[in-house]
Order: structure tokens, then sequence, then C-alpha cells
């Protein structure tokens, strides 16, 4: 009797095994063509979840019949059903782009220390921030002035500059090196080596929740140790 129970189990885990499937493949806008990245993938059966690399690709576990929700700000969320012929093969996913609405909002905290630093960086460098080179239509003489004026260049090339560098600040309220520290227990300083190494994008910074930043950090944590070893 032990031995005929035995015997079920391993079939059973055999056939449990045999069930899973390497879902993997690329991900991309489907009128650009262009690969997207951090577009978030979650089987709805076991809720695990992963996230696009930078050349848009993926791998994730499943089962035949599991569902896959693809969603990523600003397009419309996908889901694909798995079946037994996906297994070891590579599937190119499209995402369709989605408008985006902008709901009211209240605040009911005071500003942060950076809203306070940005609010006062932007009465600071206000003419630059709204420095605006002329239409070539509109005005002629004046549009080919400012496009070759050494002057005019360099204020383009400090707005970018102020621009870039505002998206930063932002974008380290969200990916701080505590938090890494929190999720993959580095140190100091190679916390900072994983962080220059897998820098984050800044309208991802900006729509991203608490959750799939954390998700966002240990993913590629996981890309960081491979490469280690």
């Amino acid at each position: 009797m032990v031995k005929k129970l035995l015997i079920l189990f391993l079939l059973y885990f055999a056939n449990d095994v045999q069930a899973q499937i390497q879902y993997k493949g690329f991900v991309y806008d489907s009128l650009s063509k262009a690969v997207l990245n951090t577009v978030r993938i979650e089987n709805l059966t076991t809720h695990e979840g992963t996230f696009t690399n930078n050349i848009g690709y993926f791998e994730i576990e499943a089962k035949e019949n599991d569902f896959l929700v693809f969603s990523m700000f600003s397009y419309k969320n996908k889901i694909i059903q798995v079946s037994a012929n996906d297994n070891g093969s590579y599937r190119s996913v499209f995402l369709k782009s989605a408008p985006i609405m902008l709901k009211d909002i209240t605040i009911k905290k005071g500003p942060t220390q950076y809203q306070q630093d940005s609010a006062r960086r932007a009465s600071i460098y206000q003419d630059v921030f709204e420095y605006e080179q002329q239409k070539s239509v509109m005005s002629p003489v004046t549009s080919i002035y400012q496009k070759f004026s050494k002057k005019h260049k360099n204020t383009r090339k400090f707005k970018n500059q102020i621009v870039n560098n505002e998206f930063q600040k932002f974008i380290d309220t969200r990916y701080t090196k505590e938090l890494v520290i929190q999720l993959t227990k580095l140190s100091d300083e190679e916390a900072q080596t994983f962080i220059n190494a897998y820098p984050m994008e800044y309208q991802y910074a900006r729509t991203a929740s608490e959750l799939e930043i954390k998700m966002w950090i240990k993913y590629n944590f996981l890309e960081y140790s491979k490469r280690k070893k």
C-alpha cells in the first residue's frame, strides 16, 4: 500500500513539474515596434511577477491555462492565456497606447523637502525654464539668430542640464540607497554601485507605486547577482 502511494506521489510530482512552462519573450509598442522596458508581467494565478529589462525581454513561470497580464503606464493592459506550445518558445507581445486621463487631486499634506527645494530652484532659474526658441514661421530672422547664436546655444544647453538635474533629484527621492540596502542587504558602497549600474527612468519613478519600485529593485538585483557570479 505504501509503495503504491509512493508511486502515485511520484507520478503526481512528475506531472506537476512537467506542467511548469517558462513563458518568455519581448514586449513592443504596437505602433512604433520599439521595445518597452519596465513593463510589469503578473501571473494572475500565483500573483508572482516580473518586469521587462532594458531590451524588452522577460521570463516568467506559469502553467498551462494560467493568465498573464502585461501592464505599463500609458498603455492598455493585455492578458494572455498560457498554452503548452509556449514552453521554450520566444513570444512577441505588443501593447497599445492608451490616452492618459488626469484626475483632480487634493493635497492633504504640506510640501515635501524635495518640493520645497524644487520650487526654490524653479524661482532661481525661472528665466531659463521659460526660455523657448522662436519658431521660424513666426519670426524667421530671430529664429536663425537664436539657432546659431552662442549665447542661445549655451542657454539651451543649460536648460537641458537643469531639467535633467531636476529629473534626477526626483528619482533620488524614490530610488534611494537606503531602500536598496533594505531590500538587497548590500553594503553602502556596493548599493551605490548597483544604483549606478541600474539607473531608473524619470517617467517610471514618477508613475510607479511603492510596491512596483520595490519589485523593480528586486528584479534588477537578481540580474546584478547573476552578473557577479
